[in-house]
């Protein structure tokens, strides 16, 4: 089973692999641009049971010819042409990058159809085949981000606006966006800010890689045929409101997905997860739009887990696409275990649980950490000592050899010291003066010897007189 197999269900699924042979579009392209338009176009009467959208946003990632990626945007509209075609007319735009403008877009099509035998219609879809000129046009924009966001999750957007009457201001309750783009890697590299993804811009995206799937003859006629499976599920969405909701079974599979999905971003560095925080809910809206194609309303486990496949085959496009990023711009994304070593090298090899938290942010739980150490043979968590009433410290230490390990949950305590004496220092000595090299010792001076006297005779003293 390729991976296409695996997340491939329902009529619509069906309709994109009766496509692909008449295609050299990657088929995982297909079926994402499908779910994008097709889901943009019954998001006016299809919502979940707690009045969240349905729409699916997707972005195919690709090189430029290579990925193939607006071949198959032109397959999905030769595809839906009889199905959706006149919302495909109507109300595609491109080239929106300001948070005042899409409010704007967003207005003006609620306001043409108030009053209208079919009631007020805000269905609009972007499609921005060249994205990445937008991205570096909405970095100028501070609340592009935010409106984007807001419309996802179907809240209210608005926008001040100054008239000849006055200040006003454009409102739209229930936003009704679907949103497709392509991009490549390279560009992705450059574009798609940290910081914005951080702020949860990106999350709310479902990209992929694609590339090209085979080479048809040049003179190759496409036979792409309408799907009536689809153009029935579109009328049937549009006669009434539909409220998509999970079957027992798939609500219990979805539990499971969901502990999967939070498991699994748990182990990654921030940088990474904050680009899968809506995995989750992703799982729910995918499935949602395979079940209305069937014209249902009730979400099957195996419908859930075909979204499964194909949100999965999104997350980890996007580590590629984030891992990629980093080499390029030389800053490279770290997994949790080369971040606990780079923090217990910082403490010299020992530190406290509520030391490697605070280090690690605020993406890594307790028991993340926890279970990132159960898997590194190097690293030991053991129960520190609290001299006070408190709870006792979770330490985590690098071991640097095995034999030297103490036993889990303890940590060993030093050896006896020898006993303590008194020992007494030693006066030191008066530094005495260095003698100059130079200087030579001087001789001692002669000591003069005393001439004895010579005797006197007094007689010859008085013959002289």
């Amino acid at each position: 089973m390729t991976t296409f197999d695996a997340m491939k269900y329902g009529p619509l699924g069906d309709a994109v692999a009766a496509a692909v042979p008449d295609s050299e579009a990657d088929p995982i392209g297909i079926y994402a641009a499908t779910l994008a338009l097709y889901s943009a176009a019954l998001s006016r009467s299809v919502t979940m049971t707690n009045g969240r959208p349905v729409v699916v946003w997707t972005v195919l990632a690709g090189k430029s010819s290579l990925g193939r990626k607006g071949y198959a945007l032109g397959t999905t509209r030769t595809l839906l042409s009889k199905s959706i075609g006149g919302f495909l007319g109507a109300r595609v735009a491109s080239g929106i990058s300001s948070g005042p403008s899409l409010v704007n877009h967003l207005f003006q099509l609620e306001l043409e159809t108030a009053g209208t035998e079919s009631g007020m219609d805000g269905r609009a879809l972007v499609v921005e085949e060249e994205w990445a000129g937008v991205l570096k046009r909405a970095k100028r924009c501070p609340t592009f981000s935010q409106h984007l966001r807001s419309a996802w999750d179907g809240k209210r957007v608005s926008n001040v606006i100054k008239s000849k009457d006055g200040s006003g201001e454009q409102i739209v309750e229930r936003p009704l966006l679907g949103f497709h783009a392509h991009i490549t890697p390279g560009e992705w590299a450059k574009y798609v800010d940290g910081t914005d993804a951080l702020g949860g811009q990106f999350n709310r995206l479902l990209p992929v890689l694609v590339e090209r799937s085979k080479m048809l003859p040049w003179d190759h006629q496409e036979r792409i045929a309408e799907s009536k499976a689809l153009t029935a599920a579109y009328r049937w969405a549009q006669r009434e409101p539909r409220r998509m909701a999970l079957t027992a079974e798939a609500g219990r599979r979805y539990d499971e997905l969901r502990a999967l999905i939070e498991t699994r971003m748990a182990d990654m560095p921030e940088s990474l997860s904050c680009y899968l925080e809506r995995s989750a809910e992703q799982v729910v809206r995918v499935a949602a739009v395979l079940t209305a194609a069937e014209m249902k309303t009730r979400i099957s486990r195996a419908a859930l887990d075909a979204a499964w496949a194909f949100v999965s085959y999104s997350m980890t496009s996007v580590e590629k696409l984030v891992h990629a990023a980093a080499n390029t711009t030389g800053r490279a994304v770290k997994e949790l275990p080369e971040l606990i070593y780079e923090i217990l090298d910082r403490y010299e090899g020992e530190a406290t649980s509520t030391m490697m938290l605070r280090a690690l942010g605020t993406r890594v739980t307790a028991a993340s950490l926890r279970a990132a150490v159960e898997d590194m043979d190097d690293v030991e968590m053991v129960k520190g000592e609290n001299p006070g009433r408190g709870a006792k410290p979770t330490i985590y230490r690098r071991i640097t050899s095995p034999e030297l390990a103490a036993p889990q949950g303890e940590i060993p305590k030093p050896a006896s010291a020898p006993p303590l004496r008194l020992v007494v220092p030693r006066r030191p000595a008066a530094p005495t003066k260095a003698r100059p090299k130079s200087a030579q010792p001087k001789a001692p001076a002669p000591v003069p010897v005393p001439t004895p006297a010579t005797p006197v005779n007094p007689i010859q003293l008085l013959l002289a007189l």
